[in-house]
């Protein structure tokens, strides 16, 4: 989801940042309540909880790495029809709500196959064996059941970045193809080399969102893990966990970006207040928030405003980068008034990137509202009568839903389909709308 924002340049020292962002949003929500601030966990199953989730998160965005890079590349190789083609699908991945991918494969996996989910229903073996390859097995099946979830948008998001960053690099192909470097070696080591630095970025981005991700993934599966904590304490409201929910996410958030500077290539930072205020997990707080306020139809302001915060950086670069380009000084060289050179020049422009901001914050809100819907199902009574039934199959709130939902998830499907096709065509229009001068 995040990389259907432009590129956004993160602030120095990102994993300190986060760290310091999540203890800061867990103080903030610790001092607006004033009753207990007892947690009610236990250190060593919490941490322990954690580990697990950080796990899962390193190989979601592993597995996205690798098949985003593969399947973008070999695109590259396929000629520039096949690779706009490819990087639509990849779009359209990312514009599914991922709710419907979890309950989609519990469906598909258990309810049609009748397969194991070690979290779900665990695989049986004859005669009871149990050796130290059958404990693998379950212990591997546990942890890729999630991962595997979790890396389907993520690797709609990295098709996507792999392909249009590919875009924004130094072509060297004319210039190693006289040297007589074969196409292989041009594409997947010259080439790969100057993505890595713009994919390193897309995957810090991607962890801003991974938190709410996993809450609903761990939450669908019953994995014991952090998001499946994270989930109850929403549910129950409970204050002091969902502030020990943002500490702990923002420190995990930091470990993960912090090891993804291990990967080559360094871009320059931005320095600026509004990159430092963007590079937060918003969605995650806006959810904690929802949780912890009665029911009202000014909930979905907050979540809004999550979604305008979290994308500010990528349109405010994007503006500046079309502004410096602008001729300005020409034409106050040839005696242009500031109103004219603001009406020919300047108006229009932003006028187009304003339609495009308001077309892509309409889109991640569809998205931000089913990942809500989905963990906190009393916010369907506070839409509206259209979109609450466009909603409803996307709240699974009782076994009974479950049930049905295994048994028949059409309903499911549909829901989800037509979300993500209305946000696919959101983004394509801010895609036509926002202006590009180079």
């Amino acid at each position: 989801m995040m990389s259907l924002q432009p590129f956004s340049l993160p602030p120095r020292w990102l994993p300190w940042r986060l760290l310091l962002g999540g203890i800061i949003a867990a103080g903030v929500l610790l001092l607006s309540r004033h009753h207990d601030w007892q947690v009610k966990a236990r250190a060593s199953d919490f941490w322990a909880r954690c580990g697990s989730s950080l796990l899962v998160l390193a190989l979601g965005l592993l597995l996205a790495l690798c098949l985003g890079v593969i399947v973008g590349l070999r695109a590259r190789q396929m000629g520039p029809l096949m690779e706009r083609f490819i990087a639509l699908l990849g779009r359209a991945l990312a514009c599914v709500p991922v709710v419907v991918l979890a309950w989609g494969f519990i469906s598909g996996w258990i309810g049609r196959l009748g397969w194991p989910v070690e979290s779900l229903m665990s695989a049986q073996f004859p005669n009871n064996q149990v050796s130290w390859q059958v404990l693998l097995a379950h212990a591997l099946w546990e942890f890729l059941a999630p991962a595997l979830i979790l890396a389907l948008p993520f690797c709609g998001e990295m098709i996507h970045a792999v392909i249009v960053d590919g875009r924004s690099v130094l072509d060297l192909d004319f210039s190693l193809r006289a040297r007589g470097v074969p196409k292989a070696s041009r594409l997947w080591r010259h080439h790969l080399s100057q993505l890595l630095p713009l994919l390193r970025v897309r995957l810090q981005s991607l962890c801003l969102i991974a938190p709410v991700y996993l809450i609903i993934i761990e939450d669908a599966l019953h994995f014991r893990g952090w998001g499946d904590w994270m989930a109850e304490s929403l549910r129950a409201g409970d204050a002091p966990g969902i502030a020990l929910g943002f500490a702990s996410g923002g420190a995990m958030l930091a470990l993960v970006c912090a090891c993804l500077q291990l990967l080559p290539g360094r871009l320059k930072s931005a320095a600026v207040l509004v990159p430092t205020l963007a590079w937060q997990p918003w969605l995650l707080w806006a959810l904690g928030v929802i949780a912890l306020l009665p029911a009202s139809s000014l909930l979905w302001l907050i979540l809004w405003t999550s979604v305008l915060l979290s994308g500010s950086s990528g349109w405010h670069q994007a503006w500046n980068h079309i502004e410096s380009e602008l001729p300005v000084d020409a034409a106050r060289v040839f005696g242009a008034s500031e109103l004219m050179i603001w009406r020919s020049h300047i108006a229009v422009l932003q006028f187009r990137m304003l339609a495009a901001w308001l077309c892509t914050v309409f889109a991640q809100t569809l998205l931000c509202i089913a990942a809500a819907c989905a963990l906190l199902p009393r916010l369907i009574d506070e839409l509206s009568e259209p979109l609450a039934n466009l909603y409803r199959p996307l709240a699974i709130a009782s076994l009974q839903d479950a049930a049905q939902t295994l048994a028949d998830p059409t309903a499911l499907l549909q829901s989800g389909g037509t979300i993500a096709l209305a946000v696919l065509c959101l983004i394509q229009v801010s895609r036509i709308l926002q202006p590009r001068l180079s």
